[in-house]
């Protein structure tokens, strides 16, 4: 995040008190708030006594006003006379503190009045970066400058330990009252609200295992308890955002938020949600059922409750009582443990194991019944195993394969119970696997709504439990959905932070192959962890990824990437994109991807009327796709040069490849993928419409 350089007096403000100064210690803020010194200037000792006046010795007023006059190099004598008509000394506080903050405000900026709007709606003082960022609608880089004004204008103050902003109550009130005053706005406001509730949720996830964490799950708890949820009621003020970010904060990241507050954040998400979100309406009451159920267990507690006794209770026992105790946990967890998950050598286990991968590379094959009969044995397998998180993968994997058939039934099914497995097994990883894969069968039957849904809900899951390379597929997705309809600036962000992260796990695992090379001791002690953690597992999560149709990410970023700039008419850095993926698509051997990047890479050199340039990439493609047999992707690039040759007056030449092109499209059983293809073949030279670009051979 980023953090701010400190001045004299950042914390002044938080540690004044409200109540009214005394006339000394107030003309020793205004002084030392203007000029520095403490005393004011002797042209400006009398005009500086009438000011503290007219402020009623409120400290926050005079603090505000006196950081306006250092910044606007206004004298005390110009300032009151423009607010003398506003300001009552003997009026209510509320209504002196909102004219200084006005004024203040007129003098920062509409950015920095929007930013002060979006912290007073948020629920509690200390609120970081990010999640000020997200109320105000901004990127966090955007919001920076207004908050580093408003923290030196000193309207809200910056906590340096957990690097939160904090307003004192009589300014945050003068703010929701100066928003209040636009109904629109406040309604827009109370929708950002939601949305900084959900980034308040990343931002907490994104430090886990990091020494932050538990400062920022303390600042995430104290947001959470001072929520007021009546206002949001409301349908048009991100009910369902913050009815998904509320249950999200009390199942799927671990805030450490108390049984009472849970039930009680709970209950409204059921009550948010209402009829119009029946889905997370179950989820919610299911999830406070089961907080209910764990409060009542751990009233009634047993043998763990007996060890979490005062010491004096556990000295009362008899001696080793305590050891007793322990060996009793270890055996009962021991037991749990063979109970959840049988040994890595059991036998039904390993076979299960083997038609999971058997499965897997008929997938790759193209043989997707087969595919779906050895993930069907495999679950069986599991099941007699009475292994959870196997069961759950199996169905994964199947629910993934009738998607791709078709079937859509089944597949909402098998994703649905392996969530439920999954979610059963506290399998985080898996769980946002099932998330991700449930996301793309709702965006196959343009549920846009819930897919965004899943995929956020994924990425909270990953960056609780750190997996970059899971997040970076799920931001990949989360991109293709922006671009599809439409938000540029959405999918730009998650391509950008899909390839960060991307870039940053090679970039380790170069920097681990430049270490010195590991004693032989290490080496032996190393093999046989990962030989035991490899048993255990039941698929790596790269054959996962790679059989849910998320492989090549890093090429297919950079490719979708350029798709983007392109639709932004950037041509020279889609350029550089799809030279990027063609490279990486290159090293890794991936013929069909490097194929169609080349062909994406040529439909833009020709737009850019770069020809020649144009002419070798679809020759290259032609002859990857010519290598593949695949029909399809030679006409599509004959298609093409051939409109590049009409373009360059080679009739002849034009008229061949639209020949060639129609027979492969007439081939393949799709002879309407280029409607013109036809007549072009009869009249080149009398073609009017002007040429179509082919889609790519390989998906987004």
């Amino acid at each position: 995040m980023l953090r701010f350089r400190s001045t004299s007096g950042d914390r002044k403000m938080a540690e004044l008190s409200v109540s009214a100064l005394s006339v000394s210690a107030a003309m020793s803020v205004l002084s030392q708030g203007a000029w520095g010194t403490d005393a004011p200037p002797a042209a400006e000792v009398q005009w500086a006594y009438a000011l503290v006046a007219a402020l009623g010795y409120l400290p926050a007023a005079i603090e505000i006003a006196a950081a306006t006059l250092r910044r606007t190099g206004m004298s005390v004598e110009a300032y009151l006379r423009k607010n003398a008509a506003q300001l009552d000394p003997g009026g209510p506080e509320g209504e002196i503190v909102g004219q200084v903050l006005g004024d203040a405000l007129e003098s920062l900026g509409e950015e920095a009045r929007r930013v002060v709007h979006a912290l007073a709606v948020l629920p509690a003082a200390g609120v970081p970066l990010e999640v000020v960022a997200a109320a105000a609608g901004k990127p966090a880089p955007s919001a920076a400058r207004p908050l580093q004004l408003l923290v030196h204008g000193r309207v809200v103050s910056l906590e340096q330990g957990p690097q939160t902003f904090t307003m004192t109550p009589p300014v945050r009130a003068a703010a929701r009252e100066d928003a209040a005053a636009d109904a629109r706005r406040w309604d827009a406001l109370h929708r950002g609200s939601a949305d900084a509730m959900q980034a308040l949720l990343f931002w907490t996830a994104a430090a886990e295992g990091r020494p932050a964490a538990a400062s920022r799950r303390r600042v995430a708890c104290e947001l959470f308890a001072a929520l007021d949820l009546a206002p949001f009621r409301d349908g048009e003020r991100g009910a369902e955002v913050l009815a998904r970010a509320l249950v999200d904060a009390c199942t799927v990241v671990d805030l450490g938020l108390p049984a009472e507050l849970q039930q009680r954040l709970l209950d409204e998400a059921a009550r948010l949600s209402g009829d119009a979100l029946p889905e997370l309406r179950e989820r919610a009451l299911a999830a406070l059922e089961s907080a209910r159920r764990a409060e009542l267990a751990s009233k009634r507690r047993g043998t763990f409750g007996t060890l979490r006794a005062t010491p004096a209770a556990r000295e009362r026992g008899r001696p080793g009582h305590r050891d007793v105790l322990r060996k009793a946990v270890r055996a009962n967890v021991q037991r749990a443990a063979a109970r959840s998950s049988p040994p890595a050598d059991d036998e039904i286990f390993c076979n299960a194991k083997e038609l999971l991968a058997r499965g897997n590379r008929r997938l790759a094959e193209g043989a997707l019944e087969a595919a779906v009969a050895d993930y069907g044995e495999a679950l069986a397998g599991f099941e007699a195993a009475m292994h959870g998180r196997g069961q759950a993968t199996a169905l994964l994997l199947r629910g993934d394969v009738h998607r791709r058939q078709g079937d859509i039934a089944a597949a909402s099914r098998d994703h649905e119970r392996a969530l439920s497995l999954f979610r059963a097994a506290s399998d985080r990883a898996g769980e946002a696997m099932g998330l991700l894969a449930r996301g793309n069968l709702r965006l196959d039957q343009d549920e846009l709504a819930g897919a965004e849904s899943d995929y956020g809900c994924a990425l909270t899951l990953l960056r609780a439990c750190r997996d970059r390379l899971g997040e970076a597929n799920v931001l990949k997705a989360q991109g293709d959905l922006c671009f599809r309809e439409g938000d540029l600036a959405g999918a730009a962000r998650a391509y950008d932070r899909a390839l960060y992260i991307l870039e940053g796990v090679e970039e380790r695992v170069l920097s681990q192959l430049r270490s010195p090379p590991p004693s032989s001791r290490d080496e032996r002690r190393g093999a046989s962890s990962r030989a035991a953690h490899a048993a255990r597992e039941v698929l790596a999560q790269p054959d996962l990824l790679r059989a849910l149709g998320c492989e090549q990410t890093h090429a297919r970023t950079w490719q979708a990437r350029g798709d983007l700039r392109l639709r932004e008419r950037q041509t020279a850095l889609a350029a550089r994109d799809y030279g990027n993926a063609i490279l990486l698509y290159r090293d890794s051997g991936d013929r069909r991807g490097e194929a169609a990047a080349l062909k994406a890479r040529g439909d833009l050199r020709r737009q850019r009327g770069a020809l020649p340039g144009a002419q070798r990439d679809y020759e290259d493609a032609l002859r990857l796709f010519e290598e593949l047999g695949d029909g399809a992707g030679q006409a599509a690039v004959l298609h093409a040069r051939a409109d590049l040759r009409c373009e360059r007056g080679d009739t002849a030449g034009a008229a061949l490849d639209y020949s060639r092109s129609l027979a492969l499209f007439d081939a393949t059983g799709d002879p309407a993928a280029h409607p013109n293809a036809k007549g072009a073949v009869t009249g080149v030279a009398h073609r009017e419409d002007p040429p179509r670009r082919a889609a790519a051979a390989v998906p987004r």
